[in-house]
């Protein structure tokens, strides 16, 4: 192994080294204080490896794991932890996981369903954000987050069928007020302080390019009755699942959906206060009946209070990210969207393709670090130059530049595609 490999995996390898730990830990011996005193990523770590939810706050995950290990016979023994952590191929299956095995991603025939993420973060607690009886629980106050305009009572809401399901939120076609079709995402069990953040994120975005939030409805008792997230329907799915079940457009109306995203990201990059997407990819863009993408899933974004600052975190979906989160501690800007859009818009000139593939697919964690971050390699271009316009393959390949610097602005990705249109 190289130099420059060995510096790019350094970091990689101290962060696994904190997983060795929850490895050996024996679930059937472990108690909620100790589990509390491991790390939230270790938490995940475990979660995901028994395929259960790995989403919430620190509390909510020991609950899990502890509930999950009440189920299981006194005889079940811990099961070694995997390191992949990779996204999913569409199946209607949950494999088993064992060491050898990259895991899949469960999709739904209709929405998307978010794919499993490398790490999370843990969001601070907001304002509004309150726990009680020492489970963790959010206690949502619609007036402290400025959402008191925004509530909806849960009488003018119908739920209809059900059309997807992730994290700890069912999605369903429902009706407001008996007239209006809309998105309800119900929310299983308590709020997580993602879930606080994304609706607070939520409530002051205004884009044709952006989903449209449209209110949250409030029980008296969350215990019992969810909360649920109203939104604009987008009939037509995610963009995933749209570019493998529709047939392919023109390339005028391919790079009109091109525009479409880099106009929404445009607007998030220059919206006051500024907000980096930071998990930019295709199952996070939703295509309406009219046939306009929409940026949706805003649980993992991050508010910029200042354009010059760079942000310091580590998240997203190793698939479509940018080599510049790979750091222990990691420095990065507006652009780490750019490289996320550029891997979007790969996929989409894969349409024409009979075989349709994702970024990385069958690749694991570390092979997708080496391979983007130490040996500087993209997703394959092969013959994409004779189908598409070669200045619209040039505009990919600068977008997901190695060095954030050399790559465009959103602005200037969203003028370019609009001189190409005109011309």
């Amino acid at each position: 192994m190289n130099q420059t490999v060995r510096t790019l995996l350094r970091p990689i390898h101290a962060r696994l080294g904190a997983y060795t730990f929850a490895i050996g830990v024996d679930l059937s011996e472990a108690t909620a204080k100790s589990l509390t005193r491991l790390r939230r990523d270790d938490l995940v770590r475990l979660c995901e490896t028994r395929d259960l939810e790995a989403e919430g706050t620190k509390n909510q995950l020991v609950k899990t794991l502890l509930d999950w290990r009440d189920r299981q016979s006194e005889t079940a023994s811990s099961s070694q932890l995997s390191s992949v952590s990779t996204v999913r191929p569409p199946s209607t299956t949950r494999p088993n996981h064992d060491i050898n095995t990259v895991p899949v991603l469960e999709r739904s025939h209709r929405v998307h369903v978010t794919p499993p993420l490398s790490k999370v973060e843990s969001p601070p607690p907001r304002k509004g954000s309150k726990p009680k009886d020492g489970e963790g629980e959010l206690e949502l106050d619609l007036e402290s987050l400025g959402l008191e305009d925004k509530e909806i009572p849960s009488d003018k809401l119908v739920k209809l069928e059900k059309i997807g399901s992730g994290g700890f939120k069912d999605v369903y076609v429902g009706k407001l007020r008996g007239r209006v079709k809309v998105a309800i995402a119900e929310f299983r069990g308590q709020l997580s302080q993602m879930d606080i953040k994304e609706l607070k994120l939520l409530r002051d975005f205004d884009h044709p390019n952006v989903v449209r939030f449209l209110g949250v409805s409030i029980p008296e008792n969350t215990r019992d009755t969810p909360v649920m997230m109203v939104s604009e329907l987008c009939a037509n799915g995610d963009l995933f699942d749209y570019v493998r079940n529709v047939a392919p457009p023109s390339l005028r109306k391919v790079t009109n959906l091109m525009l479409d995203i880099a106009r929404g990201i445009q607007y998030l990059h220059h919206h006051n206060p500024s907000v980096i997407h930071r998990d930019l990819k295709s199952s996070n863009i939703l295509i309406t009946s009219k046939v306009t993408a929409k940026i949706a899933d805003f649980g993992l974004a991050k508010v910029k209070q200042s354009t010059r600052s760079m942000v310091r975190s580590l998240v997203g979906t190793v698939n479509w990210q940018a080599p510049e989160l790979w750091h222990a501690h990691p420095k990065y800007d507006h652009k780490v969207d750019v490289f996320s859009c550029a891997v979007v818009y790969w996929e989409m000139l894969q349409w024409h393709a009979p075989t349709k593939r994702y970024p990385w697919e069958g690749m694991n964690e570390h092979a997708i670090y080496e391979a983007v971050g130490a040996q500087k390699k993209r997703p394959p271009m092969n013959g994409l130059r004779k189908l598409w316009s070669p200045d619209l393959v040039e505009l990919v390949e600068h977008m997901w530049a190695q060095e954030p610097h050399d790559r465009p602005t959103s602005v200037e990705v969203t003028n370019k595609l609009e001189y190409l249109i005109k011309h």
